[in-house]
């Protein structure tokens, strides 16, 4: 028995997913969170097998989320399943600990095989992101956002939720200052001078609309 817990604010989505694992025989629903923190506590008292992430929860989420989660919970594995499309912005999601990716574009079979994947200590990856996988990131098609680092993506992603320093750094919980330096690295690897160019960047890249 799979014992499989999900994180994600959309009660209708946790409906769901809960009729298709009552279905199942072989899989059992034995946690739901709708935020990061509640996610955390909850996971202190109720063991997991797989946990089916969303990257958007209030409070506590994306690569931040992720690596709380594999800190504490190291065997615990975590499917990311989300409306974000399976791009090299989810790579990073990987290298902090995720056991797979899924975008929520796949149906619930697709989701069940993503499930016992991990379960059984697999790495569990589409053909898109096996494609990824696969490419030189050294190589000139590598967007310049592509090329943040871990820390990086993640104020960049508060920044494109329309988040000011202030707000990321609570977010994050780092300094304003340490904030600051971490968007003026941003914006020198995306060759531009202000934050709005930032913002233009994103929106000439086709990425505010998976992060707004």
């Amino acid at each position: 028995m799979i014992r499989v817990g999900v994180a994600d604010d959309h009660p209708l989505l946790r409906s769901g997913l809960r009729r298709v694992f009552e279905a199942q025989t072989h899989i059992k629903l034995v946690l739901e969170a709708e935020d990061g923190a509640v996610l955390l506590t909850k996971l202190a008292a109720q063991p997991c097998d797989v946990l089916v992430l969303d990257l958007s929860l209030p409070y506590l989420r994306g690569i931040e989320l992720v690596r709380a989660v594999v800190e504490r919970h190291p065997a615990l594995r975590v499917l990311i399943y989300s409306v974000q499309p399976e791009d090299r912005l989810s790579l990073h999601l990987l290298d902090a600990g995720a056991a797979g990716y899924l975008s929520k574009d796949h149906g619930a079979d697709e989701l069940l095989r993503a499930i016992q994947t991990v379960a059984r200590g697999e790495r569990y990856l589409t053909p898109a992101l096996r494609e990824l996988l696969a490419l030189d990131p050294n190589e000139p098609q590598v967007a310049p956002h592509e090329r943040l680092s871990s820390r990086e993506l993640a104020v960049f992603q508060l920044l494109l939720r329309g988040m000011n320093v202030a707000d990321i750094a609570d977010e994050l919980e780092i300094q304003a200052s340490t904030a600051s330096n971490h968007l003026a690295r941003i914006r020198e690897k995306l060759g531009v001078q202000t934050n709005g160019e930032v913002m233009l960047y994103a929106f000439r890249a086709g990425l505010l609309s998976r992060h707004t």
